[in-house]
């Protein structure tokens, strides 16, 4: 939960009509060294063959089965979220709005591992210098001597974000998050 709770706090750092509920963000917010950046089409936005929207159907079909699945209610959300744990990704979808219950779609996915590539060729391991070539300037925001370079995806309004996590000038941990409204 602490995950999603960040997520949504550096999904906030792009979208300036978000207004933060202090009572459900535990962790102090990142700061922010710059607010102008990159807003990326959803085409650059996934991990191997994942890609944001994608139904749990189509991300078992691609992944196989998960490790472990977990469906449980979110005050927060207001609804269940699902978590697909595989070996080297995590996965969180939402039941789709006006579908059966038992339809669920990816909004957030996460990994630490190399073998998951972004769509234009960014892994973990890779440099801060090679994410910024191959995606444009980003968001910045510091938390300690962790950098977080965040791109805007889909149009600026949208509060969706692909998320890079730098320490020591390598890509530690790629997400993407949709802030759930």
């Amino acid at each position: 939960m602490k995950k999603i709770i960040l997520i949504t706090a550096l999904t906030g750092l792009f979208s300036l009509a978000l207004t933060a509920n202090q009572g459900l963000i535990s962790a102090q917010s990142p700061q922010i060294a710059q607010t102008q950046g990159a807003i990326i089409p959803v085409a650059k936005a996934g991990l191997g063959k994942i890609r944001p929207g994608m139904s749990e159907q189509q991300v078992r079909r691609i992944l196989g089965k998960p490790t472990s699945t977990k469906t449980e209610f979110s005050p927060g959300v207001g609804d269940n979220i699902r978590t697909l744990q595989y070996p080297n990704i995590s996965l969180y979808l939402v039941p789709y709005v006006n579908k059966p219950k038992n339809l669920f779609f990816v909004y957030y996915f996460v990994t630490r591992s190399s073998k998951f590539l972004t769509p234009t060729g960014v892994k973990v391991g890779d440099t801060q210098s090679q994410v910024i070539k191959a995606y444009g300037k980003p968001y910045i925001s510091k938390e300690g001597n962790v950098t977080f370079l965040v791109y805007g995806v889909g149009s600026p309004d949208s509060a969706a974000a692909l998320t890079f996590r730098i320490e020591a000038g390598k890509v530690t941990e790629i997400q993407y998050s949709e802030q759930l409204l």
